[in-house]
């Protein structure tokens, strides 16, 4: 007699079948009705057994607090799927039974890339239930940072944190709430040679905490690394909302960023405290290379606020701010004083950057021009403290980063156009296009341009490449076309290759090679390459030490429109770094580093207006300068606005 298909499993984790037919029964059948012979007991469903005669077992995924999850294969459809099955604790307490069977209904409502996919809500032959997902090829989050490279990658972790906080914002706006956001919680999808994160145990977290289970648990639902304020407080999930989730999910990031959790104790009253009242680290605080990266800091910490009226209101805020943040390429740059607050009556000035409106000759090599020092009484101490920050702003200057380089800026695009060869119109539609972020319809004219001959077209898919805007990432094959189009004479694509060996990108670092392709590019007549080596002899950043070098490339720089160079070449007129100090002159390079578009420009022209530094004081066009600033997105610009009268 031919055996048939076991088709039967206990919530119980525990199962009975037939020796000799292989048919599953609950553990309260003591003989094989069609056989007569005594039952065996096993503890896993086995390869092979078929479930409601629809899904085949093919092996054991995982097992946890609310039962196992199994690999089976759909009979007739013949396609992979996870099967949840639920312990008994949770399949025999009715309260939870039909608070989880509303949810799981609202849960199919979902239909996002970033979430499982929940299918159906199955009773199996004893009436315990398990229900069918979405098969994930792919690690949860904790194994894939584990296996991941470290440092996370910073671009990696903002994606995965893009791709689920639209997830979340799907089924916030069905009015669910998750409530255990953890790397646990989610699964990698394997989306051919790249990952997509989708958010798993919605419908189980979402009616976990309403079980009757709550009262003989404590806060042992909570997963003690990434529970918000306010569950720690013991707020009734009903009133909880999506902020929740997005504290849960600012700590994941904290951990993809710094390899650590935000908190870390030993116990429940540990973790208790914390959450509720210890001020969360900064991320560049444990990783400084972060600090490259603008707004970051201040995105891990409103998402970490312990007030949710402080986090973004939902996640479409979340969204813009993740947006906004990008890597800025490591400066020399050091903000000249602060701008008073209003209860002073004048700044105290740093004497390393204090001087008349007037140029100072220098004597000599080793004479520094004099320099007027303003004092209130009783306050040197406070000059020795900006002279330490200073010095370390300096130190940090100096640290290149790891991470991936900055987004494409089209202002880069734009400051050396003169100095490229006339675009073809197929060029010119791409470059258009790809100003406008169509980067889909971009790619196509700037790959026809590069087959056709044209550098910059090369250049323009060498970035979409770098970027992965409109074409799969790859930064091998963004070196490529870089050196293909460097070798063909396009100076911005020599400058960006330049860029590739000097983080490194899809090459291996090697700074003396960057340097080289700098000083080709800014020979070449592309401004920002001119900046970037720069940077280099003036904090001798593979170079030795060269200031007055420094001076004559950002010459060439702002020479060339490049807006920042312009700014930082007023700074080194400031502090009379390679040049004698002149404030006139460098009142004059802050207004066109400001006028190109430069924050920092603006912010530190502004200073010359409320101090009278090489301009006329005036408080008004400081203002002015402040809040231009930033707008442009100086954070320093934005606090020196207020603290104008």
């Amino acid at each position: 007699m031919a055996k048939s298909a076991p088709r039967y499993f206990d919530a119980h984790q525990i199962m009975k079948f037939c020796p000799q037919c292989q048919t599953g029964y609950p553990d309260s059948v003591e003989c094989c009705p069609a056989h007569r012979v005594l039952l065996s007991e096993i503890l896993d469903l086995r390869p092979g057994m078929v479930i409601r005669k629809t899904y085949r077992i093919e092996r054991k995924l995982g097992q946890g607090g609310m039962g196992s999850v199994y690999l089976a294969r759909h009979t007739l459809m013949d396609e992979p799927r996870a099967l949840k099955f639920l312990s008994s604790e949770f399949s025999n307490d009715p309260s939870f039974t039909s608070r989880f069977l509303r949810e799981v209904r609202t849960l199919r409502q979902v239909r996002h890339r970033n979430v499982v996919d929940c299918g159906d809500l199955e009773p199996a032959e004893d009436d315990s239930l398990f229900f069918s997902m979405e098969f994930v090829d792919g690690p949860d989050l904790r194994g894939f940072m584990r296996a991941a490279p470290q440092p996370f990658d910073v671009e990696t972790a903002l994606d995965i944190t893009r791709g689920i906080a639209q997830g979340l914002g799907a089924a916030h706006a069905l009015g669910l709430v998750h409530r255990d956001i953890k790397p646990e919680n989610i699964l990698m999808a394997r989306v051919g040679a790249s990952y997509t994160p989708k958010i798993a145990d919605f419908g189980i977290v979402a009616t976990k905490e309403n079980s009757t289970t709550r009262t003989r648990t404590g806060f042992s639902l909570l997963t003690p690394p990434y529970a918000a304020p306010e569950q720690w407080r013991g707020i009734r999930a009903a009133e909880l909302d999506g902020r929740t989730d997005l504290y849960s999910l600012g700590g994941v990031l904290f951990e993809m960023l710094t390899g650590e959790t935000v908190f870390s104790a030993e116990n429940f009253e540990g973790w208790f405290v914390q959450h509720l009242e210890t001020a969360p680290r900064a991320p560049s605080s444990l990783r400084p290379k972060l600090a490259h990266w603008k707004g970051l800091d201040e995105l891990v910490l409103r998402l970490l606020s312990k007030d949710r009226d402080q986090r973004p209101r939902d996640v479409t805020e979340l969204l813009d701010l993740l947006a906004a943040v990008r890597y800025v390429a490591p400066q020399a740059r050091r903000a000249a004083p602060a701008v008073p607050q209003p209860a002073r009556p004048r700044t105290i000035i740093d004497p390393a950057l204090a001087a008349p409106a007037t140029t100072q000759p220098v004597a000599g090599p080793e004479e520094k021009p004099t320099r007027k020092r303003f004092f209130w009484v009783g306050e040197a101490v406070i000059v020795a403290v900006v002279l330490m920050v200073v010095f370390i702003s300096w130190q940090q200057g100096r640290e290149r980063p790891s991470s991936p380089g900055p987004v494409i800026d089209s202002a880069t695009q734009d400051q050396s156009v003169a100095a490229q060869p006339d675009m073809s119109a197929t060029e010119l539609q791409a470059e258009t296009l790809f100003k406008q972020k169509q980067y889909g319809e971009a790619a196509p004219l700037f790959e026809l341009a590069c087959t056709g001959g044209e550098m910059k077209g090369c250049n323009g898919l060498g970035l979409l490449r770098r970027e992965g805007h409109g074409l799969a990432k790859s930064y091998p094959q963004a070196v490529a076309l870089f050196t293909k189009a460097c070798d063909g004479g396009n100076m911005e694509a020599c400058f960006h290759l330049g860029q590739a060996y000097e983080i490194p990108q899809g090459v291996k670092e090697n700074l003396a090679h960057a340097h080289s392709l700098y000083a080709k590019a800014c020979d070449g007549g592309f401004g920002e390459s001119c900046e970037s080596l720069a940077l280099a002899y003036d904090t001798a950043y593979g170079e030795t030490t060269d200031h007055e070098r420094a001076v004559t490339l950002r010459t060439r720089s702002c020479d060339l429109g490049y807006a920042y160079g312009c700014s930082e070449l007023g700074y080194m007129y400031a502090l009379g770094t390679g040049v004698a100090v002149d404030m006139n002159k460098a009142a004059e390079l802050y207004a066109k580093g400001c006028d190109g578009g430069d924050s920092f420009g603006c912010e530190n022209i502004g200073k010359c207006y409320f101090n009278g530094w090489g301009v006329v004081k005036d408080t008004d066009k400081a203002k002015e300068l402040f809040t231009k600033g930033c707008t442009l997105g100086s954070n320093f610009a934005c606090e020196d606005v207020k603290a104008v009268p």
